[in-house]
């Protein structure tokens, strides 16, 4: 790790030994207590793997007590329990709100009263943040959490929204590109669509605006990056005005790959050496181009230009890093890297949502990505996202549809079990259901189907 990383994020180095692990060195008190393990924990300066604490079990005050009497100052920790566990700069494990008996009080307050479904409006604690939950956040426009499967004419009509949308967005592309000018109430209206919709149902929006995009369909992607970012930003407590901006910004900001050679622009993915360094210049293109319409806001055409830069500087166009970039930047950065790594690409297929979740906490732990950004993606999305396919610990399998917001690794899921009758379950209310693993369509194959081709015939 090197120094901007360390300044970075101080609490978390990288084991020496252990560049290709999945695991990270975490200091003790950076430990977040009330966290069930989803993968077991071993000491960090142990030459050999000690196991101190196995999956399932969960970190006490009375367990961190008792590692540092036996002179252990951290432990190692898998990606997939980093982001829950790592305490941001701030807080400390005696402050911590997401202990054990407040979300075990939370889970009887599920089961038993229905005031316990009420909106759950997340809190900004950290010291200095950009973020904060005013009274003039977009997120108390939000309809609450839900614990029912979506209405099918909302869907429907979701979906055809997103499609008309993403055919205007081509339409301001080749307004920009040839006219040099821009329809601010075309862009206003389709900020106001998605606002509404996001309102109405934050999962349903969320799930059509995080599928995978057709390679080289910048339109379609720059539409459902913008999507994500609203919903991220929404979690952060922006309010109308700025989420609109936030919006422009995604919006635009691939039409400067429109300037850039045919044979580059159709991918995300250039194959050689020459062709990345043109694809890198295209932000600076995009800035320039909205540069010159002053009706664009400033802070629109920041998000644009900024939208590859990286907190630890190895972004482009200039390599900025940490407070170099703006927050709105950081947001959109988030949102664009999680799209194309759910997207296919012509060297690349894309990866499981879950995959893709995994790769940006392990990037914020990092330093290359913006912690509460992340945190705000899982808190949109779900750390098993929202359309993902999943496994239970009692072997069911579920389809996750909507999320618990702040507590993102206990989704609301419906079971695949076969049976006409539909049933949902809201895992934050079941002590004894958790998520195991993510599955792919291929994983819910019959096994007669999936062999059948590899049977081989013995003569009798």
């Amino acid at each position: 790790m090197n120094a901007s990383e360390q300044r970075l994020n101080p609490m978390v180095s990288k084991a020496a030994d252990k560049k290709n692990s999945p695991y990270t060195a975490l200091d003790i008190d950076r430990l977040r207590i009330g966290v069930t393990l989803q993968a077991p924990i071993f000491e960090a300066e142990a030459e050999k793997n000690i196991l101190l604490l196995a999956r399932g079990k969960k970190i006490t005050q009375a367990y961190i007590e008792s590692l540092k009497k036996r002179g252990i100052r951290s432990v190692r920790v898998h990606e997939r329990d980093l982001f829950n566990l790592m305490l941001p700069d701030g807080e400390s494990q005696q402050s911590e709100p997401g202990s054990a008996r407040r979300l075990k009080r939370r889970r009887t307050q599920l089961r038993t009263s229905a005031s316990s479904r009420k909106r759950q409006v997340p809190e900004t604690r950290q010291a200095g943040s950009p973020w904060q939950i005013q009274t003039s956040s977009f997120l108390h426009q939000v309809s609450p959490v839900q614990t029912t499967d979506y209405v099918p004419a909302l869907q429907s009509k979701y979906h055809e929204q997103f499609r008309v949308l993403t055919k205007a967005t081509g339409e301001i592309y080749k307004q920009l590109l040839i006219t040099t000018s821009v329809s601010m109430s075309q862009l206003n209206n389709m900020t106001d669509v998605s606002l509404a919709q996001l309102s109405d149902d934050l999962d349903l929006f969320v799930l059509e605006g995080t599928a995978p995009v057709e390679d080289g369909n910048l339109c379609r992607h720059g539409l459902q990056m913008s999507s994500l970012a609203l919903a991220m930003g929404t979690q952060l407590g922006l309010d109308r005005d700025t989420l609109s901006q936030l919006s422009i910004g995604c919006l635009l900001h691939d039409v400067g790959m429109q300037k850039i050679t045919a044979c580059t622009s159709k991918s995300h993915e250039p194959a050689s050496q020459l062709e990345r360094l043109e694809v890198k210049k295209h932000p600076i293109l995009t800035y320039d181009l909205l540069n010159q319409l002053h009706e664009i806001p400033m802070v629109s055409r920041m998000v644009a230009y900024q939208i590859h830069e990286r907190c630890d500087g190895s972004g482009y166009p200039r390599g900025q890093q940490g407070n170099q970039i703006h927050p709105l930047s950081k947001i959109a950065a988030v949102a664009d890297e999680y799209i194309n790594l759910v997207s296919d690409h012509a060297l690349s297929p894309g990866l499981l949502p879950y995959q893709a979740a995994e790769k940006l906490i392990f990037d914020a732990a990092h330093g290359k990505l913006d912690v509460q950004t992340v945190r705000a993606l899982l808190q949109s999305i779900s750390l098993y996202p929202v359309g993902s396919l999943v496994e239970l610990n009692n072997g069911q399998r579920a389809q996750v549809i909507r999320t618990n917001r702040l507590h993102y690794g206990t989704p609301i899921v419906k079971l695949l079990d076969g049976s006409d009758h539909e049933t949902i379950l809201n895992l934050l209310a079941h002590d004894d259901l958790t998520v195991v693993r993510a599955l792919s369509r291929n994983d819910l194959q019959p096994a007669a189907e999936t062999s059948e081709a590899g049977i081989i015939c013995q003569p009798v």
